[in-house]
This record gives C-alpha cells, sequence and structure tokens, in this order.
C-alpha cells in the first residue's frame, strides 16, 4: 500500500510539473505570436492595394488601401475585412471573413458629336460601388514572419446588384 501512494504521489507529481511546464510554454508562444501584418492584397470584396493586418487573438481586421490620382483619372479602393481564426497551426491558420470593398473611378471621357465628328466634349464621369462578400480562407505560414494566403466565397457585387463567388489573396510581413 506504501508503494501504491508513492507511486501514485509520484504520479501526480509529474503531472502536475508537466501541464504547469505546458501553460507557460503556450503562454510564452501565445505572447510572442505576431499581430501586425503589412503587406499587399487584392480581392473583390477585400479591396486591393498596400494592407494592413491586426490579429491580436481569433478577432481581427485588414484594411487595404489603393489611391490612383493623374490629371484624368481618380481611382479609389478601400477595403475593411474583418476575421476570425478557426484553427492555428505553425505551418498554416483556417479562418473565416467578411468583406467590405468600396470602389471609386472618375476619369474624363471624350464625347463625339454623331453629327459632328468634330465637335468633341469632354465630361468626367464617376462609377462607385460596394461590393461585400464573406467566406473561409487558409493561411500558408512561410517562415515565422511571412504569411501568404487564400481565400473564397460569395460575394455581392456591384451595390448588391449581383451574387457570385470570390477570391481573394494576400501576401503580409509580420511584426
Amino acid at each position: 500500500m506504501n508503494i501504491m501512494v508513492k507511486t501514485i504521489g509520484f504520479l501526480f507529481l509529474f503531472l502536475l510539473i508537466n501541464n504547469v511546464s505546458h501553460a507557460q510554454i503556450a503562454k510564452a508562444e501565445n505572447e510572442s505570436k505576431l499581430k501586425h501584418s503589412l503587406g499587399a492584397g487584392a480581392g473583390f470584396t477585400t479591396g486591393y492595394g498596400l494592407s494592413y493586418r491586426y490579429m491580436p487573438k481569433r478577432f481581427g481586421a485588414q484594411v487595404n488601401f489603393a489611391p490612383y490620382k493623374n490629371t484624368d483619372v481618380e481611382r479609389y479602393s478601400v477595403g475593411l475585412t474583418f476575421l476570425y481564426t478557426l484553427i492555428e497551426t505553425r505551418a498554416a491558420n483556417l479562418f473565416i471573413y467578411q468583406g467590405n470593398h468600396f470602389f471609386s473611378n472618375s476619369q474624363n471621357v471624350m464625347i463625339y458629336d454623331k453629327f459632328d465628328p468634330m465637335m468633341v466634349t469632354t465630361e468626367r464621369q464617376t462609377d462607385s460601388y460596394v461590393n461585400n462578400g464573406a467566406g473561409i480562407g487558409i493561411e500558408f505560414i512561410i517562415g515565422k514572419r511571412i504569411g501568404f494566403n487564400l481565400m473564397g466565397g460569395y460575394a455581392f457585387y456591384r451595390n448588391f446588384t449581383q451574387i457570385q463567388f470570390t477570391g481573394e489573396t494576400a501576401l503580409y510581413f509580420k511584426f
């Protein structure tokens, strides 16, 4: 009986030390998780351009922005995406996302008179719309600080007038 009590006590102590050490390792890994990411993204519902992502825990957000302007054209792509991590591993992360993309294109257009081809007027035309979608994505971890994202789902295009598949991608440097 004495040996049995010692064995149970030893096993209990071993499990306690093992659990405490695993908890400390998990806490250290969680604290060292890289929460910020900077890179480039492109998608119909996430927007395109320079991208910043903040993932403090399971919930996070991403912003994409691409301004373009010259004497004839003004084009803006602004995306705000919400993310929720489902599964997190060292090699890849599985997540769901909900993307919101505002796109605006304004440009000078030459209009020719059909009766007098020499009569040309210039008119400013603007096309602006919102794309909205949701889906699932996977982030492939390349090294410690690089993440490559592929996302797909369904989207409402051009102010909710069309619905179809969507695809998104991004490449990030994590810090």
